[in-house]
């Protein structure tokens, strides 16, 4: 039976990524899990360790646990020696380096032989820490000790829910597709009597993706129709996601069945919800900039109905119908743009109909395609854009500007106030055009590259209230529109940050480093909830996903209310 290559892409990107949402959930759980049983010890210093991590002083930190745990070791206090060397763990694995975080838990684990409780939890840890550094089969014999231990304490469901959905995603990954099936079954169970109504759908999809690789069709769209059913019309973005995995789902699996008809309706249907949720951002734009121009144009009438004098009275009329119809042919621009994007999308469309002979040719890599297609013809869209209102709409308002002034030295002094007026609001305009059109693409991004453009964002956003610092290394200029990519997914981590963090401080790192490009995005905030992304908690959060995805990247997100770190690392495009 011949199994899609690009579906298998496509579907082990989908099932990856809820591996790695599964360990950020798991990494919000340790936080909750220390408070419980780390710092129940009335131990000063250990607190004191506690403040200075809250308060973002690492090094500090470090240094008095270093200090900490080696008085404790020749104390030979074992609980205190646990206590330390866990939360020494944590925070290795907080900055990346998970095989020391390993080691600690190795020295860990003959002093816990008998506290089940701790032992699952620093088992699950160690394999989260050698699943993030790719080594599968170390991580999936954690996970089973962990399950091991979980059998023996009381509770801790959700646990062991993530046990089961990151064992299943390790099956797949060794084309171990019954165990899969097995694991991620017992996981949606267990979210489904928790109530998690959400993750148990993310669960199906991946349920269903792996009957879609055994080839078992008719079964794999029950579980995606059941993953489906439980979103259903839901306006959240986590549900509006899910219900758009659903659809491209089904229709792969309608495919392999021969219902083409059905394959390509829900093909569309989850073409229109995609390009709803990704034109949302846009559109908003667009009508914030209508608003201030239409704002402009009523001003400008209030005065002309006041004007005294005929020959001011005409010059403000005339500026008032040229700004109008800039706003036309801008508007009219983004029409067509749009439009020419739909008649693409349609004549792909309909010339797949006319060859259905072709269409088990049509795989996840060419879905991926059309997506990265879509995403470089919006840069595209933003860079002409931009030209447009640098090159051409700030020279016309430069140019009545003058005309104004030359018009202004007719009255030998006596200027009319409306003139001057009309002045300010021009000037007004162009310093509105010159910061869309910066905002649309970075001049310095163009220019400079990536580390520049970052650090000029990272002052500009920098305030009395958060302090926003920057740090590159080994950066080079590379693939202008891999450059504006990567800008893009930083700016937006960068305004999440300052919207709904409440931090106090900010880091941005970026390193070049065997053909990848390293990003690392920490705050001190107060977090946010993964597991219910709306429109004011993660917001651009499916986008970010998205585009690192089309990168063929990794997209880590541990969050708490000690604050956020996002790790990206994708290959570079030179």
């Amino acid at each position: 039976m011949h199994i899609s290559k690009q579906f298998a892409w496509m579907f082990f990107f989908m099932l990856y990524t809820s591996i790695l949402f599964s360990t950020t959930v798991h990494s919000n759980f340790t936080t909750d899990y220390l408070e419980n049983f780390t710092f129940n010890i009335q131990d000063d210093e250990l607190q004191s360790v506690k403040e200075l991590l809250e308060n973002g002083n690492i090094k500090d930190a470090l240094e008095k646990l270093y200090l900490f745990i080696e008085a404790v070791e020749i104390k030979n206090d074992s609980l205190l020696i646990v206590e330390s060397k866990i939360l020494l763990a944590e925070i290795l694995r907080d900055n990346g380096d998970y095989q020391k975080s390993n080691e600690i838990f190795e020295d860990i684990i003959p002093l816990i032989k008998l506290d089940f409780k701790k032992s699952q939890y620093v088992f699950f840890k160690r394999g989260g820490n050698f699943q993030l550094d790719n080594n599968i089969d170390s991580a999936k014999v954690n996970y089973e000790k962990a399950l091991f231990f979980a059998e023996k304490v009381q509770g801790n469901d959700d646990l062991r829910a993530k046990m089961h959905a990151n064992l299943s995603g390790i099956y797949y990954l060794k084309e171990d597709y019954d165990n899969a099936i097995e694991h991620s079954k017992i996981a949606a169970n267990y979210q489904k009597t928790l109530g998690n109504i959400e993750i148990e759908a993310g669960i199906l999809n991946n349920l269903g993706g792996i009957y879609y690789m055994k080839g078992e069709f008719n079964e794999a769209l029950n579980v995606f129709q059941e993953a489906l059913d439980l979103v259903d019309y839901g306006q959240s973005d986590l549900q509006k996601k899910t219900r758009s995995t659903s659809f491209i789902n089904m229709a792969y699996a309608y495919s392999e069945l021969g219902n083409y008809k059905k394959a390509f309706e829900l093909q569309d249907r989850y073409f229109s919800l995609n390009d709803s949720i990704q034109q949302a951002l846009k559109y908003k734009e667009i009508t914030e900039i209508e608003s201030k121009y239409d704002l402009a144009k009523k001003e400008k009438e209030a005065v002309i109905e006041k004007a005294k004098r005929q020959k001011a009275e005409l010059l403000t009329y005339g500026l008032g119908v040229a700004i109008f119809i800039l706003l036309i042919g801008i508007y009219a621009l983004y029409k067509l743009v749009k439009l020419n994007k739909q008649n693409h999308t349609l004549e792909i469309t309909q010339e797949q109909l006319i060859n259905k002979s072709k269409l088990e040719k049509v795989k996840s890599e060419s879905q991926s395609k059309i997506l990265v297609a879509t995403m470089d013809g919006r840069i595209e869209e933003r860079k002409k854009i931009s030209d447009i209102l640098h090159g051409n709409v700030s020279a016309l308002l430069s140019a009545a500007n003058l005309h104004l002034y030359a018009g202004g030295m007719q009255f030998n002094g006596n200027v009319p106030i409306e003139i001057e007026k009309t002045q300010n609001i021009i000037a007004e305009a162009s310093i509105q055009v010159r910061e869309l059109s910066h905002n649309l693409v970075s001049a310095i991004l163009l220019k400079q590259g990536l580390s520049l453009a970052i650090e000029d964002i990272c002052k500009k956003s920098s305030n009395e209230t958060i302090k926003i610092n920057c740090e590159s290394k080994n950066m080079d200029r590379f693939n202008n529109n891999f450059e504006i990519k990567l800008f893009n997914i930083i700016q937006e981590l960068i305004n999440n940050m300052l919207k709904h963090s409440n931090a106090k401080k900010g880091t941005v790192k970026l390193e070049q480093l065997n053909g990848r490009l390293q990003v690392l995005v920490v705050d001190n905030g107060i977090g946010f909830d993964v597991d219910y992304e709306n429109a004011d908690a993660g917001i651009g959060l499916s986008q970010i996903k998205a585009r690192v995805g089309a990168l063929k990247g990794l997209l880590s997100i541990d969050t708490s209310e000690k604050g956020t770190r996002t790790y990206i690392s994708t290959p570079i495009v030179y």
